[in-house]
């Protein structure tokens, strides 16, 4: 070990081995953006979807692993006698002012892109494209150079030295990186700022490295420069992407309640239309005019009763959109429906209370449609009837309403009875969520189903 770092150096050394620790993570980060890109083809058919720069950023990622990946290797052979070595050390070389290239040319294309083409600015991408020129009299002198030595020579000892044209290409890439630092501060307030903040990490540091560089060459700054660059890059493109995320996430919430409310608005107009068909005046001062007449028949008389005022708050609730009624006014209609269902099951349908708070206000028709629910496909459908329980609480600043029954016949129910069911609970779930901002859970096991709804509790949580 003594001779190999007494022949390539100590301060190579150290390089090495932090640029094998730097390959190590820009292996971990081009894997994070590979997968980035492969999840946005498969679950986004829009770039308004996709974090912009992406394939970019992966392309310049993979370039600075390859630029490490070469320093690591002439820094291990340098040195090392022998013509195998003289031109494996040459090809390695070329190869490194190859990938360094690339990484200049890969960012003069972004320019282009994303600051020509973006603001419509045509001189800006003919000069960014004549940039780009200036690297052919530079490649072509990195290709002749195994046979001319203009741009840098081997030693017979293994070690390299630049050659009398080096400056060609110091000055060219220096020239790149100085017009993309400009174009930067004249188009600064026209750019995207994630952009931005890439392209000047990646254009800055470069700078000050090969400025370094020229001066001194043992340690090579340009690979230190560009390490740090991706890695500084890499946390930019996360907080991008996690805001970008969240953007979207609020974007999506606001287009479905968007929809939420343009569905509610077109159920109230077809509940208008269907009110002015069915003239609910006319049937209420119908059914009062019979009850009226069935005094002597105390059932009769209290199902009147309680069909009129079960049919006033359906009416009620179909004309109104935003309205509010209390817990006690819903239970009074809930349980005039019930009386009328008791008519039907008799014995087979039992009813539990439990009502803790009743100070609130909710939606017309919430509670009501969920206990239709539960005596129409939960104990009406088995034989033996059960039991419906309706219950109120207090929990945690939420007022909960659980509607449960113990039936299990759900195995009768017909298809068109399954479909009416969810379209009711799609509905109370759709004016509760727009309404007052409350929830509707829907849970079921062996013992039956509970219809939950959370309210957010407005009195402050005093005590009923």
């Amino acid at each position: 070990m003594g001779e190999f770092i007494q022949r390539i150096s100590a301060p190579t050394f150290i390089q090495v081995i932090i640029e094998i620790w730097n390959s190590i993570f820009l292996l971990i980060m081009i894997l994070s953006l590979a997968l980035s890109v492969r999840q946005s083809k498969i679950s986004f058919h829009s770039d308004d979807y996709k974090t912009p720069f992406t394939r970019e950023i992966l392309l310049f990622f993979i370039a600075v692993f390859l630029y490490n990946a070469f320093d690591i290797a002439i820094g291990l052979i340098m040195g090392v006698p022998g013509d195998l070595y003289v031109v494996l050390n040459y090809a390695l070389d070329i190869g490194y002012f190859a990938v360094g290239a690339f990484q200049t040319l890969l960012f003069l294309q972004v320019i282009k892109k994303y600051v020509a083409e973006s603001n419509g600015r045509a001189v800006l991408k003919k000069v960014a494209f004549i940039m780009q020129l200036l690297h052919i009299p530079a490649l072509v002198l990195l290709a002749v150079t195994p046979f001319t030595h203009w741009l840098f020579y081997i030693d017979e000892q293994n070690n390299y030295h630049r050659a009398a044209l080096y400056p060609v290409w110091y000055f060219t890439t220096i020239a790149v990186f100085l017009f993309i630092f400009a174009v930067l501060i004249i188009y600064r307030k026209k750019m995207d700022s994630f952009i931005f903040k890439v392209l000047l990490t990646s254009s800055v540091l470069p700078i000050i490295a090969f400025i370094a560089n020229y001066s001194y060459s043992g340690i090579s700054f340009n690979n230190i420069a560009v390490s740090v660059s991706a890695l500084i890059i890499y946390v930019f493109y996360e907080n991008h992407r996690t805001a970008a995320a969240v953007h979207r996430e609020r974007e999506l919430n606001r287009v479905q309640n968007e929809l939420l409310e343009s569905k509610l608005t077109v159920e109230q107009a077809n509940n208008e239309m269907l009110l002015a068909q069915i003239q609910p005046h006319f049937i209420s001062n119908s059914l009062m005019a019979l009850r009226s007449q069935c005094r002597e028949y105390p059932e009769v008389y209290e199902s009147l009763t309680n069909f009129s005022l079960y049919l006033r708050s359906h009416f009620e609730a179909l004309g109104s959109t935003n309205k509010m009624i209390s817990f006690e006014q819903e239970m009074e209609n809930t349980e005039a429906y019930l009386e009328l269902e008791q008519q039907n099951f008799g014995d087979r349908l039992r009813v539990d209370y439990n009502i803790e708070c009743d100070d609130f206000m909710l939606p017309p028709l919430s509670v009501q449609p969920l206990v239709e629910n539960a005596v129409r496909h939960g104990v009406g459908t088995y034989d033996k009837g059960g039991v419906v329980s309706i219950s109120s609480r207090r929990e945690q600043g939420k007022i909960i309403i659980e509607i449960t029954d113990d039936g299990s016949g759900s195995s009768n129910i017909t298809p068109q009875q399954s479909k009416r069911r969810g379209i009711g609970i799609d509905n109370v779930r759709a004016r509760l969520k727009s309404i007052v901002g409350g929830e509707l859970e829907v849970l079921k096991n062996e013992r039956g189903t509970t219809a939950r709804i959370t309210l957010p509790d407005v009195t402050g949580g005093k005590v009923c």
